[in-house]
């Protein structure tokens, strides 16, 4: 591969201030992708302490790693116990495909998920506190009743290293249209 001798240089100068100044490669980037990346940033002191302590609750512990496979050959989608919410996690876009995103909820993590990948699990009725960790974290506070089916989507977008997250809670209409188009995800903790 070889790069054209006008624009070459602007492109390796370009690529070398990405790594050494991360603000560079925000501008390079412009103004809409630094805004898209900014938005679910906590912005003042209080917002931070808040998302910190969102984040003791729901994420698990840090040195925690896992192994990730899609199983192509079965696609559970049981209905929730009557004692229980079901809890589905789902991402239904093939961006940062191979990058996984891990799910917490109450201080464990739960599964892991790749592109067009989903899991579930079940939780008691009550407030659960959930985390799903890429290159950031995103967290989400919700209550949750039993004999429910709830969806919770990973959405994916390009970041520094890997892709960046959100997690946000969707409606069963949606949940089922990208339920349906995803694959089964296992996982296991690496020991």
């Amino acid at each position: 591969m070889s790069l054209k001798r006008t624009g070459g240089k602007t492109l390796v100068w370009l690529l070398i201030l990405a790594l050494l100044v991360p603000s560079a490669a925000v501008m390079a980037a412009g103004p809409a992708q630094q805004k898209e990346q900014d938005e679910d940033e906590p912005k003042t002191e209080s917002d931070k302490a808040k998302q910190k302590e969102l984040e003791a609750k729901a994420c698990g512990p840090e040195n925690v790693k896992h192994s990730a496979r899609t199983d192509k050959k079965q696609h559970p989608t049981p209905e929730p116990p009557a004692d229980k919410a079901l809890i589905y996690i789902i991402r239904p876009t093939m961006s940062g495909n191979k990058v996984q995103t891990k799910l917490g909820a109450d201080g464990k993590w739960m599964g892991v998920n790749r592109g067009d990948n989903y899991f579930f699990f079940t939780l008691e009725p009550g407030e659960h506190y959930f985390c799903s960790q890429a290159e950031n974290r995103s967290v989400l506070a919700l209550k949750v009743e039993a004999g429910k089916t709830y969806y919770l989507q990973q959405k994916i977008r390009f970041g520094w290293m890997k892709a960046r997250n959100q997690l946000v809670l969707i409606d069963e209409q949606e949940g089922k249209k990208g339920l349906a188009k995803c694959h089964l995800a296992l996982s296991e903790e690496k020991k």
